[in-house]
């Protein structure tokens, strides 16, 4: 069975095969118990990461708790000037100056694929052209050893490899497993991986990996533009004992794929709205449209509905796995959480035993207490739930678009047929028209013919034009012109009434 492996880490098949390299600045945050903004770093070179992870990294083995976020930038991302152990607010303005009107800009994308050529034609500077989401989050703006030596501090489990080559379906995986320090010493642990779908722009990935005996939590962030670290540190500046929860950033996560679906359901519900109302157009309309406009016109609405349907498949995958977010803040909530409090009531009973002196004496909770962390797994599943609940009815408006566009298809050809209907009954009067003509004066031209043969001679008196014999020739035309149209009305018209009239309504003979 493929299952969560304990001690685990990353193989040389998955760095190799699975993720590519391209070094450059990347920024780390850090943000303990007791420290009241997150401190920020830029890290290039396998130097200035050693450096780091042996000066400023915690290690599971302390009693420090909070979390440790490597956000890995995006492929063709343009960086700024690094900087050393900052504060959440002077990073944002150190990225103000040296990028101004960046944020503004990146927040007022449409993260649509549809939209691409549009952002090919921004500013390059800004690097706007290259956050297409046809980039994949595997590549990594670190070397080969870099990335092994942070995913070995970080103790990143294997899974993430799998998680991430699954570019195109929505992920959210978590797991218990036991991870083993450089000591050989044995810790429990959690691992969570997310992975939002590449169909669209903006597709990221997040590996995190939680040790409950301490509260630390390492992330790491995959395919990160300016804009998504700017709005996570700014979500990270407002949490205190929040950082020490292992669901603050999956919560987060969730969070920013909402950013990025709701203008996505907002411009295909528009595109196909406005194709629904091109079929009210009346054929008449169309009939003096050149062919090409036509097919451009059917390939369009096509297109809407599949983007449509498409789209709303993947907000029900996704949805599906948000709903495993607030079930395992309930498993947090009732196991671990739960347990060392009770673990931490019996040390309180232990102690105030031993202590005679100060019987009535009890050490204070720290600030990141488990009480605090199933508030904020309360909170978290709260705010999941309403994430779910906007989803659900995301999907109701595709789902909505979807059967009214197959709905107005129907009324379309249902208009279309009762047309045709109406116009062939028409040319059906106009044809028994032209019939009933055509019998009046088929017995004539009929006669007028056999009178003319050279079988019959006609004389007539000397001095008249026309012969006496005349009346011959009308008497005759006019029975037959007569019969004829008896006989049209009995077989046509008479006869097939006779048969279609109930049985009931026939005379019914009394003897």
């Amino acid at each position: 069975m493929d299952w969560a492996r304990d001690n685990s880490g990353l193989s040389d098949r998955d760095l190799d095969n699975v993720f590519k390299y391209e070094e450059k600045s990347t920024t780390v945050v850090r943000m303990l118990a007791g420290e009241k903004q997150p401190i920020i770093w830029s890290l290039e070179g396998k130097d200035e990461w050693e450096d780091w992870i042996q000066n400023e990294c915690p290690q599971i083995n302390c009693s420090e708790s909070g979390l440790v976020l490597i956000l890995a930038k995006r492929t063709g991302e343009r960086t700024f000037p690094s900087v050393k152990k900052v504060q959440y607010s002077d990073w944002l303005k150190c990225v103000n100056e040296e990028m101004p009107g960046r944020i503004k800009t990146q927040r007022t994308m449409m993260t649509i694929s549809s939209l691409s050529k549009e952002l090919q034609t921004a500013d390059p500077s800004l690097g706007i052209s290259n956050l297409s989401g046809q980039r994949s989050v595997r590549t990594l703006p670190f070397s080969k050893d870099t990335f092994q030596l942070i995913t070995s501090n970080f103790y990143t489990h294997s899974s993430i490899a799998r998680v991430v080559s699954r570019a195109d379906i929505p992920v959210f995986f978590s797991a218990e497993i036991q991870m083993e320090d450089k000591k050989g010493h044995v810790y429990p642990a959690y691992v969570y991986n997310c992975r939002t779908s590449n169909a669209w722009d903006m597709d990221l990935a997040l590996t995190a990996t939680y040790f409950p005996q301490s509260g630390l939590t390492f992330a790491i962030l995959f395919g990160c533009p300016l804009s998504v670290e700017e709005e996570i540190l700014r979500r990270l500046s407002f949490a205190t004992a929040e950082a020490s929860h292992p669901l603050l950033m999956p919560g987060i996560f969730a969070e920013l794929e909402r950013s990025r679906h709701v203008p996505i359901v907002e411009t295909t519900i528009d595109e196909i709205e406005t194709r629904i109302f091109e079929l009210d157009f009346q054929s008449s309309d169309i009939e003096g449209m050149p062919d090409s406009e036509t097919k451009k016109r059917n390939q369009a609405k096509r297109s809407a509905w599949l983007d449509t349907t498409y789209l709303r498949n993947g907000l029900v995958s996704w949805n599906t796995q948000l709903v495993k977010i607030p079930q395992h803040a309930d498993e947090l909530k009732e196991t671990i959480f739960k347990r060392r409090i009770h673990e931490k009531r019996e040390k309180r009973v232990q102690d105030t035993e031993q202590d005679t002196e100060r019987p009535f004496m009890v050490q204070q909770e720290p600030e990141a207490s488990n009480e605090m962390l199933r508030r904020v797994g309360d909170k978290i599943s709260g705010r999941i739930q309403g994430i779910i609940n906007e989803y659900d009815d995301k999907i109701r408006d595709c789902t909505m678009r979807v059967e009214g566009m197959a709905m107005a298809t129907q009324w379309a050809l249902g208009e279309t047929n009762v047309e045709i209907a109406l116009s062939t009954g028409r040319d059906s009067r106009h044809m028994r028209s032209i019939a009933i003509v055509t019998m009046v004066f088929l017995p004539g031209t009929f006669f007028a013919t056999v009178f003319s043969m050279t079988f019959f001679n006609w004389f007539g008196a000397p001095g008249k034009v026309v012969s006496s014999y005349f009346w011959i020739y009308i008497v005759i035309t006019v029975f037959f012109t007569l019969l004829t149209l008896g006989c049209w009305w009995y077989f046509i018209t008479y006869r097939p009434s006779r048969l279609r009239k109930p049985t009931s309504e026939e005379e019914i003979p009394l003897v």
